[in-house]
């Protein structure tokens, strides 16, 4: 099979703790043992929310306007009057103003801004959100649930019906958001080639969708990508070991990666790097590569690359996707992607179509270099270290979640 065989056969809704994401764990699990592996599912348990309804309405004239209930948070009924929040930081806000409110606001709903509103006393928040994504299903994560999920009404509204609603003026609206939470069971599949030695370079690729979305480009694309990469290196010996890691319910919050994470915290030490393959398809943009680590893996990676003529655009910065739970725990790591034109994740038109097969071998390949020439190297070519800076930023990322 050629990567874009891949995509296609996983490009349907594979929303995390769902049946037709522990379909797609078992489609890899047949690829990887076709191939020659010995896969196996990890699995753990998540806090699933299925979205029930959601509905704005203007008090006096009946007319509605359709919204998304925000995943983990409280569901119910509410009437109030509207006011919009775009300021850049939430100490710019004055609390007193937004007391028995309903929020329009562009902020995602972090725990800054979710602090901010139940503190202050707001009703209800509504994140605008771009119009392809009128139907994606936000998800609060874990952690930021059970904080302050349950204080506060959260949802989102497209766009155009966020801009018809305050033209509308209204004095007053109501809002009702309803989802069944319930606890469910992920898995991430996992498959390892042996080494000489007990060190390990991991690789990673989330196999999950967002609930209105077939996923596509986010990610079916990094999932075949990985196992174009495992189909390649399958027989070879290197001196560290070489792990991959399709990870589950990436789009709830990393939780396939943080509960690996856990389950392998004994071998933290041992890792490396983690190479992670999120969003692809495009042949069009260059190739971004995520670092976080020191100057010196980014100047290893970028060295890698431009050797073997990929022209990638090397950063230090974090990404959010399954690096970050290793590298919380010391752990550099390097994300690999590529968006760009008809990038259309999270929404139910990343389809295969936007997908090109050309640029997903590209980001295989560039996995490959950088994963073959860190697992054969008796001495690791650059500080296996975390910046005090980007630790900072890494765990930044992880208090606002």
């Amino acid at each position: 099979m050629q990567p874009i065989d891949y995509v296609k056969a996983l490009t349907f809704v594979r929303r995390g703790g769902s049946e037709q994401e522990l379909k797609a764990a078992k489609l890899i699990s047949s690829w990887l043992s076709e191939m020659g592996y010995k896969p196996k599912l990890e699995h753990f348990h998540i806090y699933d929310a299925v979205v029930k309804a959601g509905k704005l309405a203007l008090i006096g004239s009946g007319k509605e306007f359709p919204v998304m209930p925000v995943g983990l948070s409280k569901s119910g009924y509410v009437e109030g009057k509207l006011t919009i929040v775009h300021a850049p930081e939430p100490e710019l806000v004055d609390k007193n103003s937004l007391r028995d409110m309903i929020v329009l606001t562009s902020n995602p709903p972090r725990r800054k801004w979710l602090k901010l509103f139940v503190e202050a006393g707001a009703k209800a928040v509504l994140v605008v959100v771009a119009n392809h994504r009128e139907k994606a299903v936000m998800m609060l994560s874990q952690a930021l649930a059970e904080d302050l999920g349950k204080k506060i009404m959260v949802g989102s509204i497209a766009y155009k019906h966020a801009v018809k609603l305050i033209e509308e003026k209204p004095e007053s609206v109501s809002l009702s958001l309803h989802h069944e939470v319930k606890l469910s069971e992920s898995q991430n599949v996992v498959a390892e080639l042996p080494g000489e030695s007990e060190r390990l370079v991991v690789l990673t690729a989330h196999y999950d969708s967002t609930p209105c979305s077939p996923g596509a480009q986010d990610n079916a694309a990094g999932t075949a990508e990985l196992l174009e990469v495992a189909k390649k290196l399958f027989g070879k010996r290197f001196f560290r070991r070489v792990r991959f890691v399709f990870c589950g319910s990436e789009e709830k919050g990393l939780l396939g990666s943080k509960a690996h994470v856990a389950l392998h915290a004994y071998e933290l030490e041992k890792m490396d790097l983690v190479v992670n393959l999120d969003v692809g398809g495009n042949p069009f943009v260059r190739i971004f590569a995520k670092t976080i680590g020191t100057d010196e893996l980014k100047s290893f990676v970028k060295a890698a690359l431009f050797e073997h003529g990929i022209p990638a655009e090397v950063r230090m910065e974090t990404y959010s996707s399954d690096g970050m739970p290793f590298s919380r725990y010391g752990v550099p790591s390097v994300s690999l992607g590529r968006g760009g034109v008809e990038y259309k994740a999270h929404s139910p038109y990343d389809t295969p179509d936007a997908v090109c097969n050309v640029a997903l071998v590209e980001i295989a390949n560039a996995a490959e270099v950088l994963v073959e020439k860190v697992a054969n190297a008796r001495l690791l070519p650059f500080e296996r270290r975390i910046s005090d800076e980007m630790r900072k930023k890494v765990e930044d990322y992880f208090q606002q979640r």
